[in-house]
C-alpha cells in the first residue's frame, strides 16, 4: 500500500536528513519502510564545471539505505534527475544529479555510515554486524570493514590505550588483513595486509602504551595480544 505525503514525524525524518528534499510517498511492508524522496531545488549543480542547471534529460530511483525508524529498515529512493549541462564549454554534456547526504557511488548515507563506524570502532565487526542487525541496519563484516579501511587516520599513536585489532577483506575468501582502531577516537590508527601472528605482535609491540585490545576470538590475536603485550585486559 502506497501512502501520499507521510506522518510529520516521517517528513521530519526526511527534512533531517536533508532541508532540501521531501517526501513524496511511501510505504511499509512487514519491517521494512520505503521512502520515496525528491530534491525541491529547481536547478542542478553540474559536478564537473559548477554551471547550474534546469534543464531536465531523463530522471531514475537509487535506493539507499538510511537510519531505522520505528525498528524499522528504511530505503530511501531518491529520484534522481540527469541533466543537461548548460555550460557549452563543460566537457560533459549531461550529469547526474548528486545527494548531498550519500557519496556518489553510496548506497548508505553518511549519517548511516558514521553509525556503523561508531559502532564498529568499539567491537569486533562480526559482533557489530550482529548488533548492528538487531537494531534494523542490514551490513555485513566485510562490508563495515570496506567502510573502517576508508577511515582517514588522524590519531597521535603515542597516546593510543585503547585499541580493537579485527581482520578485513582485502579479497574476500582468499586474503586478509589486520585494522587496528583507536577505541577512544574511534579513528583507524594502522592497516597491516596480513593475520599472521607474529607480525600482528611485531605490529602491537610498538605500542607499549596499550592498556586495553579489544578483538575478535580469533586464537591468533589472542596470541599476538598475550606475546606483545603479556597480562593486558
Amino acid at each position: 500500500m502506497y501512502i501520499g505525503g507521510g506522518s510529520k514525524q516521517m517528513k521530519d525524518f526526511i527534512t533531517a536528513l536533508d532541508p532540501n528534499y521531501q517526501l513524496d510517498k511511501y510505504h511499509i511492508k512487514n519491517n521494512v519502510a520505503v521512502f520515496y524522496i525528491s530534491s525541491k531545488m529547481s536547478e542542478v549543480k553540474c559536478p564537473y564545471c559548477g554551471t547550474l542547471s534546469s534543464k531536465v534529460h531523463s530522471s531514475y530511483e537509487r535506493e539507499i539505505q538510511d537510519l531505522p525508524m520505528q525498528n524499522r529498515k528504511v530505503i530511501l529512493l531518491v529520484k534522481t534527475r540527469k541533466m543537461f549541462c548548460s555550460n557549452c564549454k563543460c566537457e560533459k554534456k549531461t550529469f547526474s544529479e548528486c545527494h548531498p547526504f550519500v557519496e556518489n557511488n553510496g548506497k548508505k548515507t553518511r549519517r548511516l555510515v558514521q553509525n556503523i563506524l561508531f559502532t564498529s570502532a568499539q567491537l569486533s565487526s562480526v559482533n557489530a554486524a550482529k548488533i548492528l542487525k538487531s537494531n534494523s541496519i542490514e551490513v555485513g563484516k566485510s562490508s563495515i570493514c570496506s567502510l573502517l579501511k576508508k577511515m582517514p587516520s588522524i590519531v597521535d599513536k603515542s597516546s593510543v590505550k585503547k585499541v580493537c585489532v579485527d581482520d578485513f577483506a582485502l579479497r574476500k575468501r582468499f586474503s586478509y588483513g589486520t585494522v587496528m582502531v583507536d577505541l577512544e577516537s574511534h579513528k583507524i590508527i594502522n592497516l597491516i595486509p596480513t593475520r599472521n601472528t607474529n607480525e600482528v605482535k611485531e605490529w602491537l609491540s610498538k605500542y607499549p602504551n596499550i592498556e586495553v585490545i579489544s578483538r575478535d576470538g580469533a586464537q591468533l590475536y589472542a596470541n599476538a595480544a598475550e606475546r606483545s603485550h603479556p597480562g593486558i585486559t
